[in-house]
């Protein structure tokens, strides 16, 4: 299996704000506005994957399925000063299957994608198999964003 992970930097969603400072517990306007555009983003991309490919969207280490809003939530995507940043990895595929561990996914997984948060909250990760059909599908969806290259380490 040879994963392969797409960077994606919520500036490429919000493209007049500066992104570094996005704060999920932060209600200015201009805030509200970017999260919101990335929160509609992301839940619609999910939308579509689950529907296009017959996907549940799974917590890394479970097998009970959880709705797009959990993963497109403010608390999995921005950091807040106050609570700093809850790191999840949540895993879209066609079987609950839990996994101890992003390594033992990238191990076992024959389809899918794992997700990612950035740890300062400007962004995300998706981890997918190379050359994949829902890798191609992806790159063609996120065509018109400034992508980064992601190794992934488990």
């Amino acid at each position: 299996m040879n994963k392969i992970g797409i960077g994606i930097d919520f500036s490429n969603i919000c493209k007049d704000y500066n992104t570094m400072y996005l704060d999920r517990d932060n209600t200015d306007k201009e805030t509200i506005v970017c999260m919101t555009q990335v929160l509609e983003w992301l839940k619609a991309l999910l939308d579509e994957m689950v529907q296009t490919y017959n996907y549940g969207i799974y917590r890394l280490n479970q097998n009970t399925p959880v709705a797009t809003d959990d993963v497109a939530h403010r608390r999995f995507l921005f950091y807040s000063l106050e609570k700093e940043m809850l790191m999840q990895t949540f895993v879209v595929q066609s079987k609950p299957i839990a996994y101890d561990t992003a390594t033992q996914w990238a191990e076992n997984a024959q389809d899918g994608m794992l997700i990612q948060n950035d740890a300062e909250g400007v962004g995300l990760f998706l981890f997918v198999e190379a050359h994949s059909a829902l890798h191609i599908w992806l790159l063609e969806k996120l065509s018109h964003f400034s992508l980064e290259e992601v190794p992934f380490e488990g």
